[in-house]
C-alpha cells in the first residue's frame, strides 16, 4: 500500500493551502475502544454438541416481508471509516516514526511507487456540499481528459441528495483544491458520471476497456482517508458470475477499502473499473462496474455542460417503491411464489441498480430458495446502498450464518453485521439472539451474556434464549443461574432434547443423580440417537443404585456408538 500524498508532495515545491470551505470541520469518529476482554473458558462440564443457536428457515420470520414504505432519506455516503485504514508502513522512515525499523525498499515497494507516480496526478477526492456547508457525500474520481473532465460513479450524486447539492470540490493528491463547474452525464444504470473541473490543464488517466474479468486478477484501488488523503491499495477483482451478479465486479483486498467512484487500476496503471458500492465492514468488499460504458461516452461527441442544479432527481426511494413492477414483485414474494418473484426482482434490479430495497427483496427471495451465496451477494449491496437500515444488516447476518454452515471458512462478517443490526434496531430480539450465538462461538462469553439479557428483556418467552443463557452461565461457572435458565427454557419448550441433556449435566454435577437420570431419559426419549445422553444416563442410574437399568442404558450407548462409528444415520 502506498500513500499518494507524500509522492505528490515530493514533486511539488509549494502547495496552495486548503480553502476554508474544504476544511469545514466534518464530524470526527471517536477512536474505537478496545474490545471487552474475553472471559476465560473453563470447560468443567461436558457440554452439548451444538453450542450455537440453530435457526431453521421454517421458524424464521423475515422482517422484510413486513416492509412498509417510510419515505426516509437514503443515507448514501456516510463519512469514511478512518479506523478501517491500517497504519501505513513508510518506504523511508522519518524521525517522527522512529519505532518503525528501517528496511531498504523492496522490488514490490519500487513497483508500487512507480505505479503511484504514474497515476497520482489524475486522481482527486470529491466532496459534495449543500448550501449550508454540510457535507452530503464523499468519494473519489479521476481526470479522463486533458481539459479537466472527471470520471466518477453516479452514486455519489444520487437523486436522494441531488436537489440538496450546492457545489462540489475536488482535492488533488498534492492538497490543491478546485470546484466542479458542472456535469455532462450522470446515469445510475451504467454508473457513469462525467464532471467538468474548473481546471482546464490536467493529466488524464488512461482507460482500459474490454477487459475480461472471468478469472480473478490483481488490481489496485484508490481509497480516501480523512487522516492521510489518497491511498493506493492492492486488491483482487473478478466478475460476479452468480445469477444475481448482474454485470457487477467483486473487488476485495487486505488493505484500505476504496470509496464510491474509486478508480480500479491494472498493473500498467490503466483504469479498468469504477467502484460503485462499498460494503462498510472491516472485512470489506467493493462492487465495481467495468469502465467500458465510460470509454464509450468519452468517444462520443460531448454534450453541452449542465449546471449542478440540473442533476437527475429521479428515481428516489419513494418513486421506486411506487413503481408498479416493484409492487407486483413484492406481492408475488408475499404470496411465496418464489420463482416468478425472482424473475420479476432481477428485472427490477436491472432497472434500479442503486435501490437498496430492490437488492434486499432479491436477496430475500434467494434466501427462501435456499441459495445462501446469492442471498449474501444481494444483501451486501443492500447494506452498501443503505448502511443505516438495521433490517438489511439483520438479513445479511442471517444469510451469512446459513452460508457458513455450507462453507465453514472463518469470517467475521456475520458478527459485524449483527452488531450493526442491533445498533440500528435495538429492539430486534432475533438479531440479539443470533449475535449471542456468534459470541459464544467466539468464546466471548461476557458479551454473549449481555446480549442474552437483552433478548430476555425483549422476548421473555423465548425458550431458545433461556437455553443458550443456561449454557453461557454454566461456562461462567454460575451453575445456580444455569439451572434457573434451563428450567425456564424447559418450562417454555419441554420438547428440547438438548436442554434436557444440559439439565442432566447440571443435576449430575450437584450429585442429584435420580433427578439427573430423569432429565437424561427425557433427552433420549426426544432424541434416541443421542449416544452421550445414553452414556450419562447409565452412569446416573448406577450412582443412584439402579444397576440393571444402568446396564441397559450403557448397552444402548454402545449400540449407538457402533452405529456412529460405522457411518450409520444419527
Amino acid at each position: 500500500m502506498l500513500a499518494l500524498v507524500p509522492v505528490m508532495l515530493a514533486q511539488v515545491a509549494e502547495s496552495k493551502p486548503l480553502p476554508p470551505e474544504v476544511l469545514d470541520p466534518v464530524t470526527k469518529r471517536t477512536e474505537p475502544t478496545s474490545a471487552e476482554p474475553k472471559v476465560p473458558e473453563m470447560p468443567v462440564l461436558e457440554l452439548p454438541d451444538d453450542s450455537g443457536v440453530a435457526v431453521g428457515a421454517a421458524e424464521y420470520e423475515n422482517p422484510l416481508l413486513l416492509f412498509q414504505q417510510s419515505g426516509k432519506p437514503l443515507p448514501l455516503a456516510a463519512d469514511p471509516e478512518a479506523d478501517l485504514l491500517p497504519p501505513l508502513l513508510p518506504l523511508i522512515p522519518s524521525e517522527a516514526q522512529v519505532p518503525v525499523p528501517f528496511r531498504p525498499p523492496s522490488a514490490e515497494d519500487d513497483r508500487l511507487r512507480e505505479l503511484g507516480m504514474k497515476i497520482v496526478r489524475s486522481v482527486v477526492s470529491l466532496r459534495v456540499w449543500d448550501a449550508h456547508g454540510s457535507q452530503l457525500a464523499i468519494g473519489v474520481g479521476c481526470f479522463v481528459s486533458p481539459d479537466g473532465v472527471i470520471l466518477t460513479d453516479s452514486g455519489l450524486l444520487h437523486p436522494e441528495i441531488a436537489e440538496k447539492i450546492d457545489y462540489i470540490t475536488a482535492t488533488a493528491a498534492d492538497g490543491t483544491n478546485h470546484r466542479i463547474r458542472g456535469f455532462y452525464h450522470a446515469d445510475l444504470v451504467t454508473g457513469v458520471a462525467l464532471l467538468q473541473s474548473e481546471h482546464r490543464d490536467t493529466t488524464p488517466a488512461e482507460l482500459g476497456p474490454g477487459i475480461r474479468f472471468a478469472e480473478e486478477q490483481s488490481c489496485h484501488v484508490v481509497a480516501v482517508s480523512e487522516k492521510r488523503g489518497l491511498v493506493l491499495a492492492d486488491a483482487k477483482v473478478q466478475a460476479d458470475s452468480s445469477l444475481t451478479g448482474l454485470g457487477w465486479l467483486n473487488v476485495r483486498g487486505q488493505d484500505s477499502p476504496g470509496a464510491v467512484g474509486s478508480p480500479v487500476y491494472d498493473e500498467e496503471g490503466r483504469v479498468i473499473a469504477i467502484v460503485g458500492m462499498k460494503v462498510p465492514l472491516k472485512s470489506w468488499m467493493n462492487f465495481a462496474l467495468p469502465c467500458d460504458a465510460a470509454a464509450l461516452h468519452l468517444r462520443r461527441e460531448r454534450a453541452p455542460m449542465q449546471p449542478l442544479n440540473a442533476l437527475p432527481r429521479r428515481p428516489k426511494l419513494r418513486q421506486v417503491a411506487q413503481d408498479a413492477g416493484f409492487q407486483r414483485a413484492f406481492q408475488t414474494l408475499q404470496q411465496k411464489r418464489l420463482e416468478p418473484a425472482l424473475r420479476q426482482l432481477i428485472a427490477l434490479t436491472k432497472k434500479y441498480p442503486r435501490s437498496a430495497e430492490c437488492w434486499a427483496l432479491l436477496g430475500l427471495t434467494a434466501t427462501h430458495l435456499g441459495a445462501a451465496e446469492e442471498a449474501v451477494n444481494c444483501q451486501r449491496k443492500a447494506v452498501a446502498l443503505d448502511p443505516q437500515s438495521g433490517l438489511y444488516w439483520h438479513q445479511l447476518a442471517f444469510d451469512k450464518l446459513r452460508q457458513s454452515r455450507q462453507n465453514p471458512a472463518d469470517s467475521s462478517e456475520d458478527r459485524e453485521a449483527l452488531e450493526l443490526a442491533v445498533e440500528q434496531r435495538p429492539d430486534d430480539a432475533l438479531a440479539w439472539l443470533l449475535l449471542a450465538g456468534r459470541q459464544v462461538r467466539d468464546g466471548d462469553l461476557g458479551s454473549a451474556d449481555d446480549s442474552l439479557r437483552r433478548v430476555m428483556l425483549l422476548a421473555p418467552a423465548h425458550a431458545q434464549a433461556w437455553y443458550l443463557s443456561a449454557y453461557v452461565r454454566g461456562r461462567l461457572r454460575d451453575y445456580e443461574g444455569a439451572q434457573t435458565a434451563v428450567s425456564r427454557s424447559l418450562k417454555l419448550d419441554p420438547g428440547n432434547a438438548e436442554a434436557w441433556y444440559y439439565q442432566g449435566l447440571l443435576l449430575d454435577r450437584s450429585q442429584a443423580f435420580g433427578e439427573a437420570a430423569k432429565a437424561y431419559r427425557n433427552a433420549v426419549r426426544l432424541r434416541p440417537s443421542h449416544p452421550q445422553a445414553w452414556k450419562n444416563l447409565a452412569y446416573a442410574l448406577k450412582k443412584s443404585g439402579r444397576s440393571t437399568e444402568a446396564r441397559q442404558a450403557f448397552a444402548e450407548h454402545q449400540k449407538r456408538m457402533a452405529v456412529t462409528s460405522s457411518g450409520g444415520a444419527q
